[in-house]
């Protein structure tokens, strides 16, 4: 989906939010398989000039965060070059109605500071306050992820799963950090389906197509048979993650207001 939007700066750029996202892969000490996963998707942003990626926490499960291997191509291959990881950020501490929520499975990856201003060859979404948005109920929504049943890695072809899918927002839901997005996908209804599932996109970037911006981040979803649901963080707060990461803040805190559809 490439857009051109307006920076806060008031520079018009175009960029496809999709070019930014990535297979979570890691490195193993097995020669003859150099990369392993378990399914997941991360992507790469741009914030104040600095990029960062962005993805679930859960997605690691029993791998070391210091074997995330992030390439700088979109499609990988062997002998790709891996971005220099500097560490890792997670929310910390949630308090009053953060408490409890998904919040805390929202995953920051910083990059040393010596990693070339173009190592992903310009693919990183620029993040700025006029390029996210809070989506509203309706809205159409466009997920682009990595789905761990299309992706394969037999060296030495490395064939990863893209999809692009199509939702509507149905809201938010009791946890203040998570909206809805449902789908019904009439290809697998009448048999024609290239997947059944959609393991895989945990970290996946949502893109509000009505409202020109990104909304948010997948932190899971399912499918049962045609119908597609998908719980994704919103973008307000991925936005603060950002902010206080880059601004080396001790801690933030912040008040959210939430709009709930009258039905």
């Amino acid at each position: 989906m490439i857009v051109t939007q307006t920076l806060a700066s008031g520079l018009a750029i175009t960029q496809d939010f999709s070019n930014a996202v990535r297979p979570v892969f890691f490195l193993t000490d097995f020669e003859e398989w150099l990369y392993a996963t378990h399914g997941g998707t991360l992507f790469i942003v741009q914030f104040r000039g600095k990029n960062y990626a962005l993805t679930c926490g859960h997605v690691f499960r029993d791998f070391p965060s210091g074997r995330l291997f992030i390439t700088n191509e979109k499609y990988a291959q062997k002998g790709s070059m891996p971005a220099p990881i500097a560490g890792i950020c997670y929310p910390s501490s949630p308090r009053d109605g953060a408490e409890g929520s998904d919040i805390s499975d929202l995953c920051l990856i910083e990059f040393t500071d010596d990693m070339p201003p173009g190592f992903f060859t310009n693919t990183a979404y620029v993040v700025d306050e006029k390029t996210i948005t809070t989506a509203s109920f309706g809205d159409e929504l466009l997920v682009a992820g990595v789905l761990k049943d299309k992706t394969s890695i037999i060296p030495p072809n490395i064939e990863i799963g893209y999809c692009n899918l199509q939702l509507r927002d149905i809201g938010p839901t009791s946890d203040p950090c998570l909206r809805r997005g449902f789908a019904v996908f009439a290809q697998v209804l009448f048999g024609r389906g290239e997947f059944e599932r959609v393991t895989g996109i945990s970290g996946a970037p949502v893109f509000d197509r009505t409202a020109n911006a990104l909304c948010g981040m997948v932190v899971r979803g399912g499918m049962m048979g045609p119908i597609c649901y998908l719980y994704y963080l919103d973008a307000f707060d991925i936005f603060r993650l950002l902010q206080a990461v880059h601004n080396r803040a001790d801690n933030t805190y912040y008040t959210k207001h939430i709009t709930v559809p009258v039905r």
